[in-house]
């Protein structure tokens, strides 16, 4: 343990984390029906993740996140001239669907640990 080795609080300790952020962004044009916009590699060592949708109208478009066992973490239903986010941990996919005529924009930025 940190500190356990007498006076010396450095001693043996592993180092801090680095936390990177990765960011991902790109147009959405309508009619999509349950679109991937995005899934996690086979090794998911992403911790967090914030996803967030601008719907220039004129439909609505709507979104989920979903974590490692397909259960939905996150949704998103974007009205159209609006900007919605939601943020949640351990994401696996974000899926979106955009009505016919209807087109916006996405922006995922993930977080994830390296030890080191």
């Amino acid at each position: 343990m940190c500190g356990s080795h007498g006076s010396n609080s450095n001693c043996c300790c592993c180092p801090n984390a680095t936390v990177l952020q990765e960011k991902i962004c790109g147009n959405l044009t309508g009619p999509l029906a349950g679109f991937e916009a995005w899934q996690a590699p086979a090794v998911n060592d992403y911790f967090q993740g914030t996803f967030e949708i601008f719907n220039a109208g004129p439909g609505t478009i709507t979104a989920t996140v979903l974590n490692s066992s397909g259960v939905v973490i996150g949704t998103l239903t974007v009205p159209p001239g609006n900007s919605v986010s939601v943020s949640v941990n351990n994401p696996d996919s974000f899926t979106v669907t955009v009505p016919n005529g209807t087109h916006g924009k996405f922006c995922i930025t993930l977080y994830k640990r390296l030890f080191g």
